[in-house]
């Protein structure tokens, strides 16, 4: 049983070779920003870890089911399920076409991850970047659906040309229900996972380490808006 259990949550890491081709674009993404940060600021969006977090908050007279059902399950739960919808949108295209994979992945994930690093460390100091990056729970989830959108894509392609060789479609189904959608699977709960902690985690995590605290309950209870200046 423990085995199986292993083996399961081995799924969910990537291969050896983008986990380190992830490595050296965030390495890269450092370094670039060390050496030309303003350019780097302008180049890559570091989103609420750089920007100015202006939140709107409206507290409810009185706390009854249906407001804590609007709150928590049509609003906040509506705003995790876009972000996962936009996120799902963009890994599937990375998955069957590959035209994302280098913009948006190795880019505007991967290497302005690194980017952003720096510039958080120079903007509010190690410790506080670290506990900043290190809290952010969603961000590890959302790079290894990252890295398994990769692998599904060279996975996916690698069959279909194996395919096209061999003209054995029975191979190449075996290969799509065992290998490939247990795969979009993984990514797909990541990608839930890390809608959800991005809304109801690291946007109160971001909050009060960069302005001040608020308790999680009374954050999310009076939740009304968040724009990034």
């Amino acid at each position: 049983m423990k085995l199986k259990h292993v083996n399961c949550l081995k799924g969910f890491l990537p291969s050896k070779i983008i986990f380190t081709i992830f490595v050296i674009l965030y390495v890269s993404g450092f370094i670039f920003a060390y050496f030309k940060p303003f350019l780097a600021r302008s180049f890559f969006n570091g989103g609420f870890f750089l920007g100015y977090m202006d939140v709107k908050f409206i507290f409810p007279h009185t706390v009854a089911f249906n407001y804590i059902f609007n709150q928590f399950v049509l609003f906040l739960g509506g705003v995790s399920a876009h972000l996962f919808l936009n996120n799902l949108g963009v890994s599937l295209a990375c998955v069957f076409t590959g035209i994302p994979i280098v913009s948006v992945i190795f880019l505007k994930l991967f290497t302005s991850m690194g980017a952003v690093n720096y510039l958080l460390m120079v903007k509010v100091g190690i410790i506080k970047a670290f506990l900043i990056l290190g809290g952010s729970f969603h961000l590890y989830f959302e790079f290894l659906a990252a890295m398994l959108s990769v692998d599904a894509f060279l996975k996916f392609y690698r069959s279909f040309f194996h395919f096209l060789r061999q003209k054995n479609f029975k191979e190449f189904k075996e290969d799509i229900l065992t290998d490939f959608l247990p795969l979009i699977l993984r990514i797909i709960i990541l990608l839930a996972i890390a809608a959800i902690l991005e809304v109801l985690w690291s946007t109160w995590w971001v909050y009060i380490l960069t302005q001040h605290y608020v308790p999680w309950i009374n954050f999310y209870m009076g939740f009304y808006s968040c724009k990034i200046i």
